[in-house]
């Protein structure tokens, strides 16, 4: 069973995402879940973004977003659910 989530991009970068996934005809859904799997392997060390031009890809991305987007730790999945609680 598949889990939406919201994810906020800045406009730049969702533009970006959006051409990649006309170009490889994917969903963006379909993009960014490869994206995440690609990068969660590096990150446990099972693969190595110096092998595989899809994990450089990855984690190229996974950089790009954090430099325009850092964050600021609020939770917004969270945020959702109480106002989809509150609307009934």
């Amino acid at each position: 069973m598949a889990t939406k989530v919201m994810v906020s991009f800045p406009t730049e970068f969702l533009e970006e995402v959006d051409r990649i996934a006309r170009e490889e005809h994917r969903s963006r859904s379909e993009l960014l879940r490869e994206a995440m799997r690609l990068y969660m392997a590096v990150r446990r060390g099972q693969r190595r973004p110096g092998n595989d031009p899809r994990v450089r890809s990855a984690v190229a991305t996974q950089d790009a977003l954090a430099r325009l987007a850092p964050g600021n730790g609020e939770d917004s999945t969270a945020d959702v659910r109480r106002w989809r609680e509150a609307r009934g």
